[in-house]
């Protein structure tokens, strides 16, 4: 199952390469293309809250998750380690024409480079998954080889009417052992878990266009506007409102 897409949909994953290198002033996720002393590629790293060029770095890339509120971020470590030498990964190619696109500078290569480095990060953050977490969280989650079959199903259909019961099948587990496991392995309960998805697409889909209350809280799954303000403001701190687009 597709564990990453439902989250690029929502909150589309972008890659821009500053036009000259240290010229970015970009605070936020940075990919380091890194080498050793000669100059040869040896890993890939991505600082998901930002940090300063490593000393070896040979390139720097901005990387966006489609702002701060992709609940993606919060669950990823301060930096993911890639080296290109795993094979089971395929980064190294990728790294590699991402250097040499760089140094040939052919027509359109800016835009290569911009979908060369989307390729990379998802490789970073398939890799992530596959280590999963330790602690109870989101990366862990989608890292369980039962757990992720629920999360993809809520990102997918967060307007589905789930029920406890439907989502305990899709695991493939007794509601019990469900209701125990989730919280135990994503740190929150499946139904608030599923009210959190929800409320963070409703907030994009406000911040993105002049649209009614009630027509957002209908497409993200809340069975009225009254519902859908009441789990906002929990969640946010402030009415709906607040962020819809004028």
């Amino acid at each position: 199952m597709d564990r990453l897409s439902a989250f690029f949909d929502a909150f589309p994953l972008e890659v821009h390469v500053p036009v000259c290198a240290g010229a970015s002033e970009h605070e936020g996720p940075k990919l380091y293309l890194l080498g050793d002393a000669s100059g040869r590629l040896t890993q890939v790293v991505l600082y998901v809250r930002g940090a300063a060029a490593p000393a070896e770095a040979l390139m720097a890339v901005d990387v966006s998750f489609g702002g701060s509120d992709n609940p993606l971020l919060g669950t990823l470590p301060d930096a993911l380690h890639l080296p290109v030498d795993d094979d089971r990964t395929g980064v190294g190619n990728l790294a590699r024409a991402f250097i040499d696109e760089l140094a040939s500078a052919r027509c359109g290569h800016r835009h290569a480079l911009h979908r060369l480095g989307e390729v990379i990060v998802l490789m970073v953050l398939r890799a992530a998954i596959e280590r999963g977490s330790t602690r109870p969280c989101l990366l862990a989650g989608l890292a369980h080889p039962l757990l992720h079959r629920v999360l993809v199903a809520v990102h997918e259909s967060p307007a589905h009417p789930w029920t406890v019961e439907e989502l305990a099948h899709i695991a493939g587990l007794s509601r019990s052992h469900f209701m125990a496991l989730f919280p135990k392995v994503v740190g929150a309960t499946p139904m608030s878990y599923l009210t959190k998805w929800r409320v963070r697409l409703g907030q994009r889909e406000l911040r993105r266009a002049n649209t009614k209350v009630k027509a957002v809280a209908r497409r993200v799954g809340f069975a009225s506007a009254e519902a859908f303000s009441r789990a906002y403001q929990r969640e946010f701190g402030r009415p709906p409102m607040d962020d819809m687009r004028v």
